[in-house]
């Protein structure tokens, strides 16, 4: 699937309340219509062109252990994985999208939306 393809068709996805409530206690954030409902239909990976794996509702919730990184501290969730230790994130506490290197905790690419990121920023 391409990231327009999915893009498209995440605009038409439900919000799971129960999900998003839990993701909340976990990032302590608000987040836009479309992060919300990116992860509320994620109950598996789903892999795009480019290598780009958007991350399951588990992973999301366990990417602090998992990956080893304070994204509740730092404001930012995960969304996707972009190979090399770049990850697609939403940073809730300036309300942006960027890329961020795990490894040396670098956000690049910033973007005022998920599609300039996900069309244009990869």
């Amino acid at each position: 699937m391409t990231n327009k393809e999915y893009l498209l068709n995440a605009e038409h996805f439900s919000v799971d309340k129960i999900k998003i409530n839990s993701v909340k206690k976990v990032y302590s954030g608000n987040f836009p219509d479309i992060l919300e409902k990116i992860i509320s239909n994620c109950d598996r990976s789903v892999f795009l062109e480019n290598g780009v794996r958007v991350l399951s509702y588990s992973e999301v919730m366990d990417a602090e252990k998992d990956l080893h990184v304070g994204f509740s501290e730092k404001k930012m969730i995960p969304i996707a994985d972009c190979g090399e230790n770049d990850f697609i994130i939403y940073d809730y506490n300036h309300q942006t999208w960027a890329k961020f290197n795990i490894i040396d905790e670098t956000v690049f690419k910033k973007r005022s939306n998920i599609a300039e990121l996900f069309l244009t920023g990869l």
